[in-house]
């Protein structure tokens, strides 16, 4: 789905709002949240810092953040991680693959996971949605021309 400049910006602000609300719901401590992607593929998926409020400037925790819009129909799903080992965005990126993977696999032995990433119905359906998107965050994460490598 190709979006003009326009569009990418107001899914981007339609994010933000959802973005807030999952940081409170998932009661994340935090101190700003960032009000732009630090990567996002409009109008699928975004990756938004969260600033730690102990260290004030740094990121804390990374939100992966699918459609909030409901146009798409499997959306990705959100889901957070701490910074603290994780430095910089792309490092977020294969974290949540390598976390979503194992998941996955754990799913399609019959262990059912609780709380991020929520998804909807039954455990085996779950578990194919998750590892499929895990595969695409892999992939995204070592494409070298999609990352500020300077």
């Amino acid at each position: 789905m190709d979006m003009d400049e326009a569009e990418d910006w107001a899914w981007c602000d339609s994010q933000f709002v959802a973005i807030e609300s999952y940081v409170k719901t998932q009661q994340i401590p935090h101190g700003v949240i960032c009000d732009w992607p630090e990567w996002y593929t409009a109008p699928y998926v975004g990756l938004w810092a969260v600033e730690n409020p102990d260290d004030p400037g740094f990121v804390g925790h990374w939100i992966l953040a699918g459609d909030s819009t409901g146009v798409q129909p499997q959306p990705v799903p959100f889901d957070h991680l701490s910074a603290s080992d994780l430095p910089e965005p792309r490092d977020a990126m294969a974290a949540f693959a390598r976390k979503w993977t194992a998941l996955a696999a754990a799913a399609n032995k019959g262990t059912a996971w609780s709380g991020s990433p929520e998804l909807t119905g039954e455990l085996a359906v779950k578990a194919k949605q998750l590892s499929r998107q895990a595969q695409l965050l892999t992939l995204w994460a070592a494409d070298d021309e999609l990352w500020d490598l300077d």
